[in-house]
């Protein structure tokens, strides 16, 4: 067993005496450590009933191909930032026949563009796993309007384009 597999076990085990069970353990390795990313997914997987979604390691197509042919993850995490729109469109396909779940997930972004990454995931309606909440961080909320969040839940307006807007105000130093 690999190194990062024996740290996992000794991590898991240590939250599991304490009652925590995680839903997702996303990007355990280094983006380039193929074979460690499969080892830590195999020990997750078999060992804790635990998926292991591949981030960093999704840097283009290619990569996606990889985690799939070689059964190195159970989660493809996208992000719009990253991929775009068409992007994302082109990977969800190649994903969905692949039987891996689906993952979005945002950077750091404001509600514009995660209130995109949500409607998206929302009307495709094939992502398992939604985390976008990149906007939760900043210092000051730059949006008036678009979804709201409370706690995991996301709630989505229904209104013209996404309902976001920005507020310029803040904005004065740059002209």
């Amino acid at each position: 067993m690999k190194f990062e597999a024996l740290i996992l076990s000794q991590v898991w085990a240590s939250m599991h005496e304490k009652g925590v069970i995680p839903t997702v353990f996303e990007q355990p390795v280094h983006r380039d450590d193929w074979r460690g990313l499969g080892d830590v997914s195999n020990v997750a997987r078999h060992k804790y009933g635990v998926s292991v979604a591949a981030d960093e390691s999704c840097r283009d197509l290619m990569d996606i191909q990889k985690l799939m042919e070689e059964n190195l993850v159970d989660v493809i995490n996208i992000k719009l930032s990253k991929f775009g729109v068409l992007g994302i469109l082109e990977i969800v396909e190649m994903v969905k026949k692949s039987g891996l779940e689906l993952m979005i997930d945002s950077v750091a972004e404001t509600r514009l563009a995660t209130g995109v990454a949500g409607h998206l995931a929302a009307g495709l309606g094939c992502f398992r796993y939604v985390n976008i909440s990149a906007p939760s961080l900043l210092s000051e909320d730059p949006v008036v309007g678009g979804y709201e969040v409370a706690g995991s839940k996301y709630k989505f307006v229904n209104s013209r384009g996404q309902g976001g807007f920005l507020k310029w105000d803040i904005f004065s130093w740059c002209y």
